[in-house]
């Protein structure tokens, strides 16, 4: 049914580690495998491909299945997403971060119901902190939570859209934060979101991959 791209080509700075975070071991493995693994067990996963930097492809290779497409990344996520979408063949691609290997079965079978009914969706929490807009540490304005959502990974999408939408993008040079604006904003389509959950967390910082590291 989909094609699996899990995007690991961020040396994630943030983290203070000497190397790429993905291959930071969690409980003795590398963190990658943990969102390989997820999408493996799944029978609807018609093929996946993980995007790494280019002096990381031998490391990747050496602990990802042989069965496991490898695609070199970019300056940016965006472009790294983008390069990875060169490979896909399915119909419908779930664009995943290896950085947050606590994903979920049930979370792959909501994105999986929804797709019949949209070009995309992604996950997504509510925000339960209050939120301000703020400017050289003074607070400019308030924002609603009511309205607001934390989005996750996987964000999925018909595959011939999500490419066109990051086409678009880098022949306008646009930049965006993550690939659902890349579809809104360069499609001019809705995109939709379903329940994610909090432990879904992203490795950014060595306090994160120790909270992953309980979770997992």
């Amino acid at each position: 049914m989909y094609s699996a791209l899990i995007v690991a080509a961020g040396q994630g700075m943030r983290s203070g580690l000497p190397y790429n975070k993905n291959l930071h071991p969690l409980k003795g493995k590398p963190m990658i495998l943990y969102s390989v693994e997820a999408f493996q067990g799944d029978p609807d996963c018609l093929e996946l491909i993980v995007v790494t930097s280019k002096h990381d492809i031998e490391a990747f290779k050496d602990i990802l299945p042989p069965a496991i497409k490898i695609a070199e990344g970019g300056a940016t996520r965006q472009e790294s997403v983008r390069l990875g979408l060169e490979l896909v063949t399915s119909d419908y691609v779930m664009i995943h971060d290896g950085a947050r290997p606590n994903l979920k079965r049930f979370a792959i079978e909501d994105i999986k119901g929804a797709l019949p009914g949209s070009d995309a969706v992604t996950l997504a929490v509510k925000v339960k902190d209050t939120l301000r807009i703020c400017r050289k540490n003074q607070i400019e304005d308030d924002i609603d939570r009511d309205h607001a959502y934390l989005l996750q990974t996987p964000q999925a999408f018909r595959t011939e859209a999500i490419k066109q939408a990051h086409q678009l993008a880098a022949t306008a040079k646009h930049q965006y934060s993550d690939d659902t604006s890349v579809y809104r904003n360069e499609l001019d389509k809705p995109a939709y979101i379903v329940q994610g959950y909090d432990e879904n967390l992203k490795a950014t910082t060595l306090t994160d991959m120790k909270i992953l590291e309980e979770l997992i």
